[in-house]
């Protein structure tokens, strides 16, 4: 169901679109070591901090102000931004985490989208089971299990409650991440 991949993880990291909460699972103690504490959970709020934008900053700086820039290398920004965002995030988690970058060998990441949201509790139980099995004991995965769903629970409640006014402001073309590429004159 999830990615095999994941089962290689170190650190697991499930993500909620719509969350600025999000879980980690630390699995580098072993199979009997792992306890309550190897889930925790972390906000954005406290990682994207001055430091996180003034990396970003200095990153974006740093790709933009190059005289060998050509019109294939600013078709392709986009795609770095991205890549940039995703490591200066995975920096600071592994840094929260208290983790040397040389003692990790991989971080997986599930992703909550409106497929996984929509597992019961006991397909969600058993796919956990899938990916953490060799890495702990079913107690783990029950707790797991339980943070997980309640994570879910406020996915789905903020999508449901924001649902109406996305709507609304794509009909009123209030919503940026939509844009018109022509429209009939007025």
């Amino acid at each position: 169901m999830f990615n095999s991949e994941n089962k290689n993880s170190d650190i697991t990291l499930c993500i909620f679109p719509h969350l600025q909460e999000f879980l980690v699972i630390d699995t580098r103690s072993g199979k009997d070591k792992l306890d309550e504490n190897s889930v925790f959970s972390l906000s954005l709020n406290k990682l994207l901090d001055n430091k996180f934008h003034n990396n970003l900053t200095d990153e974006f700086s740093k790709l933009i102000r190059t005289n060998d820039i050509d019109f294939m290398k600013l078709i392709s920004l986009p795609q770095k931004i991205e890549k940039i965002v995703r490591n200066e995030i995975i920096k600071i988690i592994i840094n929260e985490v208290g983790i040397s970058q040389n003692n990790l060998s991989q971080v997986g990441i599930i992703f909550f989208n409106k497929e996984i949201i929509k597992l019961s509790k006991e397909q969600l139980k058993n796919a956990l089971l899938e990916i953490f099995s060799d890495k702990t004991h079913d107690f783990f995965i029950e707790n797991l299990t339980n943070k997980i769903m309640n994570l879910i629970k406020l996915e789905i409640d903020f999508v449901k409650n924001n649902y109406k006014s996305n709507i609304e402001s794509i009909i009123n073309e209030n919503d940026e991440s939509y844009i018109t590429l022509w429209k009939k004159g007025s």
